[in-house]
Protein backbone atom coordinates (compact mmCIF):
# COMPACT_ATOMS: atom_id res chain seq x y z
CA UNK A 1 0.00 0.00 0.00
CA UNK A 2 0.80 3.83 -0.69
CA UNK A 3 1.93 5.68 2.78
CA UNK A 4 1.62 9.56 3.01
CA UNK A 5 3.29 10.83 5.74
CA UNK A 6 3.01 14.33 7.17
CA UNK A 7 6.11 15.41 9.70
CA UNK A 8 8.16 18.45 10.96
CA UNK A 9 11.52 18.81 11.43
CA UNK A 10 14.09 20.54 12.45
CA UNK A 11 15.97 21.72 9.86
CA UNK A 12 19.25 22.73 11.33
CA UNK A 13 20.17 19.51 12.37
CA UNK A 14 20.51 18.67 8.75
CA UNK A 15 22.06 19.34 5.22
CA UNK A 16 19.12 19.76 3.77
CA UNK A 17 15.88 17.90 3.32
CA UNK A 18 16.85 16.12 0.03
CA UNK A 19 19.05 12.84 0.10
CA UNK A 20 22.66 13.66 -0.26
CA UNK A 21 25.40 11.19 -0.69
CA UNK A 22 26.85 12.09 3.27
CA UNK A 23 23.75 10.58 3.83
CA UNK A 24 23.35 13.81 6.72
CA UNK A 25 19.60 14.84 4.88
CA UNK A 26 15.98 14.82 6.75
CA UNK A 27 15.01 12.10 4.12
CA UNK A 28 18.32 10.13 4.51
CA UNK A 29 17.50 10.13 8.76
CA UNK A 30 13.74 9.52 7.68
CA UNK A 31 14.39 6.72 5.32
CA UNK A 32 16.71 5.50 8.17
CA UNK A 33 14.00 5.37 10.75
CA UNK A 34 11.73 3.29 8.35
CA UNK A 35 14.20 1.19 7.51
CA UNK A 36 14.31 -0.05 11.33
CA UNK A 37 10.64 -1.41 10.39
CA UNK A 38 11.60 -3.28 7.57
CA UNK A 39 10.12 -0.41 5.29
CA UNK A 40 13.31 -0.06 2.59
CA UNK A 41 11.25 1.25 -0.51
CA UNK A 42 12.15 4.68 -2.35
CA UNK A 43 11.28 7.61 -0.06
CA UNK A 44 9.59 10.75 -2.08
CA UNK A 45 9.11 14.22 -0.71
CA UNK A 46 6.50 16.56 -1.59
CA UNK A 47 9.23 19.75 -1.69
CA UNK A 48 12.70 20.39 -1.24
CA UNK A 49 14.16 23.15 1.66
CA UNK A 50 17.61 24.42 1.82
CA UNK A 51 19.75 23.92 4.57
CA UNK A 52 18.74 25.54 8.16
CA UNK A 53 15.12 25.76 6.98
CA UNK A 54 12.24 24.14 8.61
CA UNK A 55 9.09 22.05 8.36
CA UNK A 56 5.37 22.53 10.53
CA UNK A 57 4.15 20.17 7.92
CA UNK A 58 6.21 18.58 5.35
CA UNK A 59 4.76 15.77 3.18
CA UNK A 60 6.00 12.40 1.86
CA UNK A 61 5.17 9.13 0.38
CA UNK A 62 6.68 5.32 0.65
CA UNK A 63 5.42 2.02 -0.45
CA UNK A 64 4.78 -0.59 3.06
CA UNK A 65 3.56 -3.77 3.26
CA UNK A 66 -0.32 -5.01 3.74
CA UNK A 67 0.47 -5.45 7.64
CA UNK A 68 0.94 -2.48 8.15
CA UNK A 69 -2.68 -0.93 9.02
CA UNK A 70 -2.60 0.32 12.76
CA UNK A 71 -1.09 4.05 11.70
CA UNK A 72 -1.33 4.79 14.97
CA UNK A 73 1.41 1.84 16.24
CA UNK A 74 3.23 2.71 12.82
CA UNK A 75 3.57 6.44 13.50
CA UNK A 76 4.99 5.62 17.26
CA UNK A 77 7.24 3.02 15.83
CA UNK A 78 8.70 5.50 13.28
CA UNK A 79 9.08 8.15 15.78
CA UNK A 80 10.78 6.11 18.27
CA UNK A 81 13.76 6.34 15.63
CA UNK A 82 13.12 9.52 14.15
CA UNK A 83 12.58 11.63 17.10
CA UNK A 84 14.36 13.80 18.33
CA UNK A 85 14.59 16.56 14.98
CA UNK A 86 11.75 14.57 12.75
CA UNK A 87 8.32 14.10 14.23
CA UNK A 88 5.55 12.12 12.24
CA UNK A 89 2.59 13.70 12.59
CA UNK A 90 0.02 11.68 10.91
CA UNK A 91 -0.29 8.76 8.61
CA UNK A 92 -2.77 8.29 5.35
CA UNK A 93 -3.19 5.22 3.01
CA UNK A 94 -3.48 6.71 -0.96
CA UNK A 95 -4.54 5.16 -4.03
CA UNK A 96 -1.49 4.06 -5.88
CA UNK A 97 -1.77 7.22 -8.79
CA UNK A 98 -0.99 9.73 -5.69
CA UNK A 99 2.32 11.78 -7.00
CA UNK A 100 3.00 13.30 -3.88
CA UNK A 101 5.20 16.03 -5.75
CA UNK A 102 3.07 16.49 -8.85
CA UNK A 103 -0.37 16.50 -7.09
CA UNK A 104 0.14 19.61 -4.87
CA UNK A 105 -1.84 22.51 -5.83
CA UNK A 106 -0.46 25.18 -3.03
CA UNK A 107 2.75 25.61 -1.24
CA UNK A 108 2.88 27.90 2.10
CA UNK A 109 6.18 29.43 3.76
CA UNK A 110 6.65 31.33 6.97
CA UNK A 111 9.70 33.43 7.67
CA UNK A 112 9.95 34.42 11.17
CA UNK A 113 11.78 37.02 12.48
CA UNK A 114 12.18 38.01 16.30
CA UNK A 115 12.58 41.33 17.79
CA UNK A 116 13.99 40.29 21.38
CA UNK A 117 17.24 40.62 22.37
CA UNK A 118 19.49 38.27 20.31
CA UNK A 119 19.58 34.41 22.34
CA UNK A 120 22.14 31.85 20.75
CA UNK A 121 19.57 29.20 21.98
CA UNK A 122 17.30 30.57 20.15
CA UNK A 123 19.68 31.79 16.26
CA UNK A 124 18.44 28.43 15.10
CA UNK A 125 14.92 28.95 14.69
CA UNK A 126 14.02 32.90 14.00
CA UNK A 127 15.73 35.33 12.09
CA UNK A 128 16.78 38.16 15.13
CA UNK A 129 16.45 41.66 13.40
CA UNK A 130 15.12 44.98 14.63
CA UNK A 131 11.75 45.89 14.70
CA UNK A 132 9.89 47.29 11.76
CA UNK A 133 7.41 49.30 9.98
CA UNK A 134 4.33 46.76 9.63
CA UNK A 135 2.16 48.83 7.24
CA UNK A 136 5.11 49.17 5.06
CA UNK A 137 5.94 45.60 5.26
CA UNK A 138 2.32 44.13 4.18
CA UNK A 139 2.79 46.80 1.09
CA UNK A 140 6.25 45.20 -0.14
CA UNK A 141 5.05 42.07 0.43
CA UNK A 142 2.43 42.41 -1.63
CA UNK A 143 4.02 43.58 -4.57
CA UNK A 144 4.75 39.98 -5.62
CA UNK A 145 1.46 38.52 -4.97
CA UNK A 146 0.34 37.29 -8.75
CA UNK A 147 2.36 35.85 -11.84
CA UNK A 148 5.45 36.78 -12.63
CA UNK A 149 9.13 35.18 -13.43
CA UNK A 150 10.96 34.82 -10.75
CA UNK A 151 13.83 34.07 -12.81
CA UNK A 152 16.13 36.62 -10.25
CA UNK A 153 14.83 35.41 -7.47
CA UNK A 154 16.44 32.11 -7.37
CA UNK A 155 19.93 30.14 -6.47
CA UNK A 156 22.35 29.92 -9.23
CA UNK A 157 22.61 26.56 -10.77
CA UNK A 158 19.03 25.80 -10.26
CA UNK A 159 17.45 23.89 -13.06
CA UNK A 160 14.23 24.54 -13.61
CA UNK A 161 11.69 24.10 -16.83
CA UNK A 162 9.87 27.30 -16.29
CA UNK A 163 10.74 30.05 -13.53
CA UNK A 164 7.37 31.42 -13.84
CA UNK A 165 5.24 30.99 -10.50
CA UNK A 166 1.65 32.28 -9.33
CA UNK A 167 2.01 33.64 -5.53
CA UNK A 168 -1.72 33.54 -4.44
CA UNK A 169 -0.92 35.14 -1.08
CA UNK A 170 1.15 37.18 1.13
CA UNK A 171 0.69 37.91 4.68
CA UNK A 172 2.12 40.02 7.16
CA UNK A 173 1.13 40.13 10.59
CA UNK A 174 2.95 40.79 14.53
CA UNK A 175 2.40 37.96 17.03
CA UNK A 176 4.21 39.20 20.52
CA UNK A 177 7.17 40.52 20.10
CA UNK A 178 7.58 38.68 16.66
CA UNK A 179 6.70 39.86 13.02
CA UNK A 180 5.63 36.50 10.70
CA UNK A 181 6.00 36.33 6.67
CA UNK A 182 2.98 34.06 5.11
CA UNK A 183 3.77 33.25 1.18
CA UNK A 184 1.35 31.00 -0.64
CA UNK A 185 1.86 30.08 -3.88
CA UNK A 186 1.45 27.25 -6.72
CA UNK A 187 5.32 26.38 -6.30
CA UNK A 188 8.87 28.11 -5.32
CA UNK A 189 11.94 27.96 -6.86
CA UNK A 190 15.13 27.52 -5.39
CA UNK A 191 15.87 29.89 -2.15
CA UNK A 192 13.28 31.84 -3.75
CA UNK A 193 11.61 33.03 -0.51
CA UNK A 194 15.06 33.89 1.49
CA UNK A 195 15.68 36.15 -1.62
CA UNK A 196 12.40 37.82 -1.52
CA UNK A 197 12.81 38.20 2.29
CA UNK A 198 16.02 39.95 1.92
CA UNK A 199 14.91 41.97 -0.57
CA UNK A 200 12.43 43.16 1.51
CA UNK A 201 14.49 43.45 4.27
CA UNK A 202 17.08 45.96 2.25
CA UNK A 203 14.12 47.85 1.21
CA UNK A 204 12.91 48.51 5.30
CA UNK A 205 16.75 49.59 5.58
CA UNK A 206 16.58 52.33 2.59
CA UNK A 207 19.23 50.36 1.09
CA UNK A 208 16.86 49.37 -2.15
CA UNK A 209 13.53 50.90 -3.70
CA UNK A 210 10.12 49.57 -4.31
CA UNK A 211 10.54 50.68 -7.90
CA UNK A 212 14.00 48.96 -7.94
CA UNK A 213 12.21 45.81 -6.37
CA UNK A 214 9.24 45.73 -9.24
CA UNK A 215 12.06 46.03 -11.83
CA UNK A 216 13.74 42.76 -10.35
CA UNK A 217 10.03 41.26 -10.14
CA UNK A 218 9.83 42.65 -14.01
CA UNK A 219 13.19 40.45 -15.22
CA UNK A 220 14.80 44.08 -15.85
CA UNK A 221 17.66 44.23 -13.48
CA UNK A 222 18.78 42.50 -10.49
CA UNK A 223 19.15 44.73 -7.81
CA UNK A 224 19.40 42.25 -4.64
CA UNK A 225 20.72 38.48 -5.22
CA UNK A 226 21.04 37.80 -1.46
CA UNK A 227 19.59 35.33 1.00
CA UNK A 228 17.84 35.97 3.54
CA UNK A 229 18.94 33.37 6.63
CA UNK A 230 17.62 30.16 6.68
CA UNK A 231 16.99 30.08 9.88
CA UNK A 232 13.75 31.85 9.71
CA UNK A 233 12.14 29.66 7.12
CA UNK A 234 9.35 27.12 7.57
CA UNK A 235 7.46 24.95 5.12
CA UNK A 236 4.52 25.80 6.50
CA UNK A 237 1.71 23.35 4.50
CA UNK A 238 1.41 21.71 1.41
CA UNK A 239 -2.16 21.05 -0.04
CA UNK A 240 -3.56 18.59 -2.48
CA UNK A 241 -6.83 18.39 -4.72
CA UNK A 242 -9.48 17.75 -1.76
CA UNK A 243 -10.89 13.80 -2.72
CA UNK A 244 -7.69 12.97 -5.26
CA UNK A 245 -6.84 9.83 -4.70
CA UNK A 246 -7.71 9.48 -1.08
Amino acid sequence: MLLKLVFSYDGSKFQGSATQPHKLSVQDALAKALSHLGIYEKLLFASRTDKGVHAFNAVACVKAGNHFKDFMYLKNKINHFAHPFIHIKYIQEVQEGFQVRFDVTKRAYRYIISHEKYNPFLASYVHFYPKIDLKIAKKIASLFEGEHDFKFFQKEGSDNKTTIRFIYKSRVYRYKNYTIFYFEANGFLRSQIRMMMASILKILEKKMSEKELLEQINTKKAYCRLLAPASGLYLSKISYYKNKHF
